[in-house]
C-alpha cells in the first residue's frame, strides 16, 4: 500500500509511518522510519475497534514485553513500546522481504530445498530458544516468519504464546480458539491450554510441508497423511520423513525437542538432491 505526505503519520511523536504493511490479529503494521535515529522499522498498532478489549490489549501489552526480552537471532527483536492516542505499539526490526508465505507465493516454481532447510533450521533454533524459557508460542506458520534480508529468518507474533510468569494471569479460557488450523497440533486444536513445545513441533512440520509442496495451508489433519516422494514429487525423501514424525498425531512420537529436529533437519539438508 502506498503512502502520500497527506496520509503520514507520527506513532509516538517519533515514528514516522511510510506505509501499511500487513494486519494481524491484533492490530496493523506499519512500515516507520525512526525520525531520532533515520532508521526503518516496523510498528504495530492494536486495532481501535478492539482496544476496548481487556483481553486482547493485555495480550498485546503481553507479546510486546515478551519479545523485548528475548534476544536470540531466530526471534525477531523488539525495540520499543509505547502509546499513540491512547493506543498501545510497539516497534520490531523491519523484514525486508516480508514473510516465508510471500516468498512461497512469489513463484510457481518448487522452492530450493537447501534454502527451506536452512529456514527451518534457523526458525527451530529460535523455537529451542524459547522453549528453554518455557515458551510454547502456540501460532508457528509461513506467516510468522519473516525474512529480514536475503537468507535470514526470524520468528515472530507471540500474541497467542504460552509461558510461564508467576506475576501474569493466564487469559486463555475453555473453548478459545488460538492457533490456525492445519498448523495446530490435535492436542492444542481440544485446549489451546494442552498445548507445550511438542505442539510448536508440530507446527513445524506443518510449514516444512507447506513451503516445500507449495501448498497455500496444510490439511487440518496432516498426521493422517502418507508424505511420501512419491506422493508429493515436491517433497524430498529425507523431508518427507522429518514431516511425517513431526506431524504425528501423539507428543510422544514426535521428535523430543526442537534441537533433536534441528539435527534431523540438518543431515536432510546436506542429503538432499537439488
Amino acid at each position: 500500500m502506498s503512502w502520500n505526505n497527506s496520509d503520514q503519520m507520527l506513532y509516538g511523536e517519533r515514528y514516522a509511518a511510510r506505509a501499511h504493511i500487513g494486519s494481524g490479529g491484533a492490530g496493523d503494521v506499519y512500515e516507520v522510519e525512526d525520525t531520532r535515529t533515520g532508521v526503518v522499522r516496523a510498528l504495530k498498532l492494536l486495532y481501535e475497534t478492539r482496544f476496548s478489549s481487556k483481553v486482547v490489549r493485555q495480550r498485546f501489552f503481553d507479546e510486546a514485553k515478551l519479545m523485548a526480552k528475548m534476544e536470540h537471532p531466530g526471534v525477531l527483536p523488539v525495540y520499543d513500546v509505547s502509546m499513540h492516542r491512547d493506543r498501545p505499539f510497539f516497534v520490531m526490526e523491519f523484514a525486508k522481504q516480508g514473510t516465508v508465505k510471500d516468498w512461497a507465493e512469489s513463484t510457481n516454481e518448487p522452492l530450493n530445498p537447501l534454502s527451506v532447510g536452512r529456514m527451518v533450521l534457523q526458525i527451530l533454533d529460535g523455537l529451542a530458544y524459547a522453549h528453554d524459557w518455557r515458551i510454547v508460542h502456540r501460532d508457528v506458520k509461513p506467516d510468522n516468519i519473516l525474512i529480514v534480508e536475503e537468507g535470514r529468518f526470524k520468528l515472530a507474533d507471540f500474541g497467542v504464546a504460552k509461558y510461564d510468569d508467576p506475576a501474569r494471569v493466564d487469559l486463555t479460557s475453555t473453548g478459545d480458539y488460538l492457533g490456525t488450523l492445519g498448523f495446530m497440533a490435535p492436542e492444542q486444536r481440544i485446549d489451546p491450554r494442552n498445548a507445550t513445545a511438542l505442539s510448536d513441533i508440530y507446527a513445524m512440520g506443518a510449514v516444512l510441508f507447506t513451503t516445500l509442496s507449495l501448498s497455500p495451508q496444510p490439511p487440518p489433519e496432516l498426521y493422517r497423511m502418507e508424505i511420501t516422494p512419491e506422493s508429493h514429487p515436491l517433497v524430498p525423501r529425507g523431508y518427507a520423513d522429518i514431516i511425517r514424525r513431526a506431524t504425528s498425531a501423539r507428543p510422544s512420537d514426535r521428535y523430543a525437542s526442537a534441537k533433536e529436529m534441528r539435527e534431523a533437519v540438518q543431515w536432510a539438508a546436506v542429503t538432499v538432491e537439488t
